[in-house]
């Protein structure tokens, strides 16, 4: 991982989690930019609350089908790298986007960031 990668991770991860600016998929977004130079804000871009996410993530069937439709088939999580993408529940019912770095699954949640590791995660998508 590039230096300008991490110092933007820990730089994210310590700002106040906040819906269409520092959520799962902008604070996952960013992270991929300053990893591949591949931006994908622009498609998804337009909600800035909770509500309006959540209805904008049902009405492309949830997480995993949108950012399949995003990035394509998805894999095992255990097959991602530096730099990939992976969803994992991070509290009960609550599906979240996240960076992976390190053999885990970096995630913002409304609290913190956090870290699952790879195994745990649901689904993984290569960045090419």
């Amino acid at each position: 991982m590039d230096d300008k990668t991490k110092r933007l991770m820990n730089k994210l991860s310590d700002e106040v989690f906040e819906y269409g600016k520092n959520d799962c998929f902008t604070f996952t977004n960013a992270l991929v930019k300053s990893f591949h130079g591949k931006d994908y804000l622009k498609l998804h871009a337009g909600y800035k609350s909770k509500k309006q996410a959540d209805e904008y993530i049902k009405r492309f069937g949830g997480i995993e089908a949108l950012t399949t439709g995003t990035l394509g088939y998805s894999v095992s999580p255990e097959k991602c790298i530096d730099g990939d993408v992976v969803i994992a529940e991070v509290s009960p019912g609550q599906v979240a986007l996240g960076f992976v770095s390190n053999k885990n699954g970096l995630f913002k949640t409304k609290t913190r960031a956090i870290n699952i590791p790879l195994k745990k995660c649901l689904r993984g998508w290569r960045i090419k």
